[in-house]
């Protein structure tokens, strides 16, 4: 009889033990998921976060670009006639028929001027490229450019 009630406990015990095991896994994958989770949270607050600053950012760039279309003291842009520059070259001028007639912004036609440099392009082929115009406007850039040139040669 002593033998049986031997087995039993040495089956409890191991039950019990085999029990504490699951249960200390399931604790310990309960606090890795856990941490998981707070870190996931905390990087889905800061693109929220990030992603508010970027809109009030773009709202008050939208904001200032509309002063300065609607402000008459504003930015002024001359062209090369007005200078009486001959000198211009047509990067320049088409550049400036482009900010004058409001088809490109400041901030567009820098970046413009830089990626001239890497993309080894004219400024109307990197504006194109870029999707800053469209074949329409470059054509009458083009054309404005033609005869801006044509009448500089018969002054």
């Amino acid at each position: 009889m002593t033998i049986p009630l031997i087995i039993l406990c040495l089956t409890v015990l191991i039950f019990i033990f085999l029990l504490r095991m699951i249960s200390q896994y399931k604790i310990s994958n309960l606090n890795f998921l856990s941490n998981e989770q707070q870190k996931i949270q905390s990087k889905y607050d800061f693109m929220v976060k990030h992603r508010k600053e970027l809109k009030a950012e773009l709202e008050e760039k939208i904001q200032r670009l509309t002063r300065l279309r609607n402000n008459q003291e504003g930015v002024k842009i001359i062209s090369s006639d007005d200078l009486n520059i001959e000198d211009v070259d047509d990067t320049e001028k088409i550049s400036r028929y482009l900010l004058q007639n409001s088809k490109i912004t400041l901030e567009q036609n820098e970046r413009a001027l830089k990626k001239m440099e890497i993309l080894k392009m004219d400024f109307l082929a990197v504006c194109l490229a870029l999707g800053f115009v469209d074949m329409e406007t470059s054509k009458q850039a083009l054309k404005a450019n033609n005869i801006q040139l044509k009448s500089s040669y018969k002054k």
